[in-house]
């Protein structure tokens, strides 16, 4: 699998000034556990590049294969359903590619993190159809839970609305503050679509449930900690709701090997896909499939 290199030299407003947030927004983020940039930053045309992308991966085309064929959500057309769900789409789709590692999206995940150093960890594309019967809602989950073999705790994800999202369409949600809570590793219910009894077990473990549906206008973008509780209601619109979640690592992050509750280690997709250090553990520096997306030496 071969792709172009990530643009960190893009993105930029004027100049070489990046749109990044400030000290009292990376504050804000610590405290409330997510942050929607104030000023767009992605130009009107790599949105419609990305949508051209999402087509052509609907379709079946790919521009690269991953070195696995399975193991993976990779939702098409003879699935049906109403849920489309496409994990790792910019490693294989040139358009989503260009927009998942845009510099000005990694730039603010870096300030957000406090890092010197942002990687790509992996991405989702997830489409909703409208219904009216909740069978595509998205459960109360926690990124963190499905990333227990990463030694960081300064991941976070940025969510990329790709068409305007109505009030209705079911966008993201997120609980604010429940990053700062212990980790509720049994959080791995993204495909659990009973979204209130997730949240009276949420209540009995003490966590408050204290959602907040985020306003994204296009161009503008969503980040939430990797331990922020989110989820979204069914998409009862008129028109799919098309999204990307991008999730970055920072300089830090490394491997390291957890077991389950039956002591059977606990196994990430990107563990596949990455190749080996020196130690013989899964890299998750590998430039193929973990590039740096940006860097504090980009502003020196």
């Amino acid at each position: 699998m071969r792709h172009k290199g990530a643009n960190t030299a893009s993105g930029r407003k004027v100049g070489s000034t990046w749109i990044l947030p400030s000290e009292a927004e990376i504050l804000a983020y610590e405290r409330l556990g997510h942050y929607v940039t104030v000023e767009p930053i992605i130009p009107a045309d790599l949105i419609d590049q990305a949508l051209y992308g999402v087509e052509r991966i609907y379709s079946g085309e790919r521009d690269w294969r991953l070195p696995i064929s399975g193991g993976f959500l990779d939702w098409r057309p003879e699935h049906g359903g109403l849920l489309r769900i496409n994990d790792y789409v910019s490693l294989q789709c040139a358009e989503l590619h260009a927009i998942s590692t845009y510099g000005a999206i990694a730039a603010v995940a870096g300030c957000l993190a406090r890092t010197t150093e942002i990687r790509l960890f992996h991405d989702q594309l997830i489409t909703k159809l409208p219904s009216i019967d909740g069978a595509t809602a998205v459960g109360w989950h926690v990124d963190k839970a499905y990333w227990r073999t990463c030694t960081s705790e300064r991941l976070l994800t940025a969510w990329i609305p790709l068409v305007n999202i109505e009030e209705n369409s079911g966008g993201l949600e997120v609980v604010s503050g429940s990053h700062l809570a212990p980790l509720q590793d049994w959080m791995t219910t993204f495909n659990d679509q009973d979204l209130e009894g997730i949240e009276e077990r949420a209540r009995r473990a003490g966590i408050s449930m204290n959602t907040v549906s985020q306003r994204v206008p296009l161009g503008h973008v969503s980040f939430h900690h990797g331990r922020t509780i989110h989820g979204s209601q069914p998409n009862r619109g008129r028109q799919p709701r098309v999204a990307l979640t991008v999730h970055f690592q920072d300089r830090d992050n490394r491997f390291q090997k957890v077991d389950d509750d039956h002591r059977q280690s606990i196994l990430h997709v990107n563990d596949l896909l990455c190749r080996r250090g020196l130690n013989g553990l899964p890299d998750y520096s590998d430039p193929e499939i973990c590039p740096t997306l940006w860097s504090e030496e980009d502003f020196k």
